[in-house]
């Protein structure tokens, strides 16, 4: 995966600018995309490094809002909770989207057989 082009998508969904700074969840995003591959998939197709960013912004996002409740809690204020609620659940939707592009290039693990 580019890692150039994957830190330019990070920047686009997170606002971010200081990409060096979120480098482990840039990594951390590739391995978790690298690990669902299916065998044979290309590593270099292009809608990986999307579906990296989109992870790596979910993550952020997850990591932000948590950060914010706890600042809004220390401080007395009130938490802006549905904002922050609203951003993750457009991270969420983004990387459901990339995955859906890229469904043919990883493993389905959501589905379980239980019997008849």
């Amino acid at each position: 995966m580019n890692m150039q082009m994957i830190g330019s998508l990070f920047t686009l969904f997170s606002g971010e600018q200081d990409v060096q700074l979120h480098m482990p969840l840039l990594m951390t995003a590739i391995h978790e995309v690298t690990a669902k591959l299916r065998s044979g998939s290309d590593a270099s197709e292009v809608r990986l490094c999307y579906l990296a960013a989109a992870i790596a912004n979910l993550r952020y996002t997850q990591m932000y809002g948590a950060r914010e409740r706890a600042l809004a809690t220390y401080a007395g204020t009130i938490a802006r909770q549905p904002d922050s609620e609203h951003q993750l659940r457009f991270a969420m939707q983004l990387v459901q989207s990339y995955q859906r592009l890229c469904c043919d290039l990883l493993r389905d693990d959501g589905f379980v057989f239980c019997g008849v």
